[in-house]
């Protein structure tokens, strides 16, 4: 069901409100037999007809409350919802209604809307998703697609809720093995600075007053704080660093070959390097895995699961492998000529080839590197953790120090 809102006039008096109906044909005849004659009348996406709260309670103080976009957690539960009804045997407008009439976000609101609207025009359930390409990528409704030819959405839903629970886990994974050592790395910085400007200049000005010849390394650190407390030379570092990193993020969106070096950089990087190409990896093997099993071509199989990742090498591999496999090569020879991927995908693929179960080979290297990446989280953890803290102690163990050497050598000339 849609919300329409609408003004008219019932026995002579001004009337507005809200009425739910299939479409706005029907919202007329409807307000009509209740003997309102309608003025104007419009689909009042923003408001769901239960659980959609009114304009003015969603907004606070001017502020949303509720976002029209829709992350990665609302599309997965929208499916489980959706799968868990055709599942039981409603039809997929009915699953469409019920989703629509348990929507709160507006983004959800106006999806299901767009969606309703498609079906009553006769148009699959595909082809309304491809209006949402942010939410439902190319995988999502080509496996649709295969549910709706073969009559079995549910069990197409139900790989699709559980190729997205599987790429959610992997981003959880790597947020959670970055978390800490970014919070140690914050609290670094903030003690540091904290430090140069309130405690050196303390020290500076008690070593003054004695006139206490000051240490090399007591100098430097003295005059790091006298550069940051100074307002026009803090101002000119604060400067110096947006300008660096702002030139950093523009050459690295607009310049192909920036791009290129600083995606293949991250890969080299120590721990967490293996982490993102391994969920690169395992994120690319779901993909094609039931883009296969769906029995979506392997040139477009290729072509859309390059898009589930960013990294320039990865996709410039992708895109050779396209190109080559119509010269009749196989995947398993191609694979392998390919640095960027490992022999596990050449040998997996060797096995697919000689057995005909490739996208159950895919299915194999998805698991495979969904371990691996577990892995790869524990070893990040156990590698960047104590190297944090062994940094960040030496860090203030080391200023610390420095502001103290004039009162051990203090010490030392009165012995």
């Amino acid at each position: 069901m849609l919300n329409f809102s609408y003004t008219g006039k019932k026995e002579g008096q001004d009337i507005s409100g809200l009425i739910e109906a299939l479409n706005k044909p029907q919202a007329i005849a409807k307000l009509r037999a209740q003997k309102i004659t309608v003025s104007k009348i419009k689909e009042a996406k923003a408001n769901g007809s239960s659980g959609g709260a009114d304009p003015e309670i969603k907004t606070f103080l001017g502020m949303q409350l509720h976002s029209d976009k829709l992350s990665d957690l609302d599309v997965m539960m929208f499916s489980k919802k959706l799968e868990t009804m055709m599942k039981a045997d409603l039809p997929i407008m009915d699953s469409i209604l019920l989703a629509r009439r348990q929507a709160t976000k507006p983004g959800m609101i106006k999806l299901t809307n767009s969606i309703i609207e498609d079906l009553n025009q006769g148009r699959p359930f595909s082809t309304a998703l491809e209006k949402f390409p942010k939410n439902f990528d190319d995988s999502y409704v080509n496996m649709v697609k295969a549910g709706e030819s073969s009559g079995t959405l549910a069990l197409f839903l139900n790989k699709i809720v559980s190729l997205v629970e599987k790429k959610l886990k992997i981003i959880k994974d790597i947020k959670g093995a970055l978390t800490y050592p970014i919070i140690l790395l914050t609290v670094a910085l903030l003690v540091t600075t904290v430090m140069l400007v309130k405690v050196v200049p303390v020290f500076e000005e008690i070593y003054g007053s004695l006139g206490v010849p000051l240490p090399a390394a007591t100098q430097k650190v003295i005059a790091m704080s006298n550069f940051l407390t100074n307002p026009s030379q803090g101002g000119v570092l604060v400067l110096s660093i947006i300008v660096i990193v702002t030139t950093i993020i523009f050459l690295n969106k607009k310049v192909y070959a920036v791009k290129k070096f600083f995606h293949g950089f991250s890969l080299k990087i120590p721990a967490f390097g293996p982490l993102v190409i391994k969920s690169i990896y395992a994120k690319l093997s779901m993909v094609l895995s039931n883009l296969l099993t769906a029995g979506v071509p392997i040139i477009e199989a290729l072509e859309i699961s390059s898009r589930v990742t960013n990294n320039i090498l990865v996709r410039e591999a992708i895109g050779r492998i396209q190109e080559e496999i119509l010269t009749g090569k196989n995947l398993s020879e191609l694979f392998a000529g390919e640095k960027i991927f490992p022999m596990e995908f050449s040998e997996f693929m060797k096995v697919g080839e000689r057995t005909g179960s490739v996208d159950e080979m895919f299915n194999s290297l998805a698991t495979y590197y969904e371990a691996e990446v577990d892995n790869a989280v524990g070893a990040l953890k156990q590698f960047i953790e104590p190297v944090m803290i062994v940094l960040i102690g030496a860090l203030i163990a080391g200023l610390l120090l420095t502001l103290y050497q004039p009162i051990f050598n203090m010490g030392q000339v009165i012995k």
